[in-house]
Formats: structure tokens, sequence, C-alpha cells
């Protein structure tokens, strides 16, 4: 008996994209159609409907606001997939599988030319990680079969840590710095350097079991992951610059709250909190002068 074809279906976070071009969305509309997913606007769609997956790619601010959605239209997914980065509270009750995605993607507009934007992808033939729990297998199973390279890991803790270190030096700074990453890396090593041996000294007793499978050359992976995205700006740096909300709670302000309960101090965080929400008043200030 031939199996029936999958109903995929793709929601749009919502979230607030201030000033922010919606030339993407032509290009969702593209894809979408020549995959013959179906676009919805609410999950009242499938209300009172149990579904195999549901992959939540959104910023961490955002995720418990979808999940107070789901659980509003009786929506029961056998297995959550969460994608993002920085590190969050799991707000689910199903099986959850966190994914470490190693792509950086920076989105052009081409006014004119095809539908109107080309996405550029740092990092394409890595895959996605993943832990190696049953649920994980599953998800790695689904995405082989679209062609997607995806990996269960047994190390997922260390490599998720790996990504959080890289995030966690970059990320905001880029902000602050108005800078992608090959301008951090030449201009910003200094301040770099400290927020690594900050987020090191304050994570090492969290996350135990990461920090036992971290190789002797750690520092060097962490630059040189971050290297490889070259020219990519980070994504905090374009909800900056389109007047979106800021990750921080799960980025550095994660840090900054770990220290808190340990007592740490972290100086450089301190300074890059604080330069950030400076910066974050004057750009509201800036956004209400425009209305």
């Amino acid at each position: 008996m031939r199996q029936a074809r999958a109903r995929v279906l793709l929601k749009g976070s919502g979230r607030k994209k201030g000033k922010a071009s919606y030339a993407l969305q032509g290009y969702v509309d593209t894809l979408c159609e020549d995959a013959g997913v179906e676009q919805i606007s609410s999950f009242e769609t499938l209300r009172n409907q149990e579904v195999d997956f549901v992959f939540i790619a959104t910023k961490t601010y955002d995720i418990s606001g979808v999940q107070e959605e789901l659980k509003e239209n009786c929506v029961r997914p056998k297995v959550v997939v969460l994608i993002h980065n920085g590190i969050i509270k799991d707000p689910f009750d199903c099986p959850t599988v966190r994914v470490v995605v190693p792509q950086g993607y920076d989105f052009v507009e081409t006014p004119g030319k095809g539908c109107g934007v080309k996405i550029l992808v740092k990092n394409e033939d890595k895959p996605w990680i993943m832990p190696n729990t049953e649920a994980a297998r599953k998800v790695e199973a689904l995405l082989s079969k679209c062609n997607m390279p995806s990996c269960a890991h047994p190390h997922f803790s260390y490599l998720m840590i790996r990504k959080f270190f890289i995030n966690g030096v970059a990320n905001l700074l880029s902000i602050v710095a108005d800078t992608n990453c090959n301008g951090l890396l030449q201009n910003h090593r200094k301040t770099m350097d400290n927020l690594y041996d900050e987020i090191y000294k304050v994570l090492q007793k969290p996350h135990a079991d990461a920090f036992k499978l971290m190789p002797d050359n750690f520092y060097s992976i962490v630059f040189e992951g971050l290297a490889s995205y070259s020219e990519h700006h980070p994504s905090s740096w374009h909800d900056f610059k389109a007047g979106s909300q800021i990750e921080i709670e799960s980025l550095n302000g994660y840090v900054k709250q770990l220290a808190n309960d340990q007592g740490m101090q972290v100086p450089e965080t301190d300074a890059l909190l604080c330069k950030l929400q400076e910066m974050l008043k004057q750009r509201g200030r800036e956004l209400e002068s425009t209305c």
C-alpha cells in the first residue's frame, strides 16, 4: 500500500519585527509552494489534534509563548524539536529534542531579482547535532528522509556548550562593536578572551558533564569555530538593526545569572550587558522619534 503523504505546516512566530523588511516573506512563500508546505497563522488549525513533530525555530523569549499557544489549542506533539541559541529551561512536558545548528544565515535583499531575497549560508554541510535519545533518533530519521544532515550524538552536552561559547563571545558583542565575526576577531580579541574566561569559570560547575568532555585545545576550537563564520553577522546583530527584541537572558544573561548564583564576579560580562542596555534604550528613543 502506498503511504499517504505527510501533512507539513509552517507557522511564523509572529514576533515583533520592528522596522525589519518583510521581503523574506516572498522567499518563504516560494519555498512553501515548491515543497507543498501549508502556511498557517494560528495553531487553531490543528485544534485537538496529535502531531508527530513540532519544530520550533525561534528566539528563546518566544518559546514559552509557543508552548502556551499549543496548549490553548489542545495540540499534542509527540516530539518537540527546539532550535535556538543560548540555554533555557525546557517548558514542555512531552519528549523534547534540543538541536545545535552550526549554520549561520544572512538574508540579502535583491530587489527585482527572483523572490527578492538571497540567503547566504555558512557551514552549510555541517550536521545538526542532537542528544542521543530515542526521541532524537526519530528526528534524525525524519531529517535523513529530507536529505538533511543530522546526528544524535552521545557527546551532545559538550557540543551544545561549545556552541554556547561561540555565541557567548560573539553575539551580543557584535551589537556593541557593530561588526561581523571577522571584525570581532581582528579588533576585539581581548574583550572576547575576557568573556571566554568568565564563561568558562561560571559554567564549569553547572555543566560539569560537558566540561569533562572538553579537549585540551577547547579555546582554539571555540575561536576557530567563530572564524568559520567569517563575514557573517550574528543573528543578534540583525535583530538589533531591525528594531527587534534581543536574546539576552539565554546568552550572556545566563552567564550573569549563574555567576550571581555562585557568588562570582564577571566584570567583562557586566560591562557588555550594561553597554547593550544603554544602546537598547537609545534605539528605543530613536524608534519612538520616527513614529
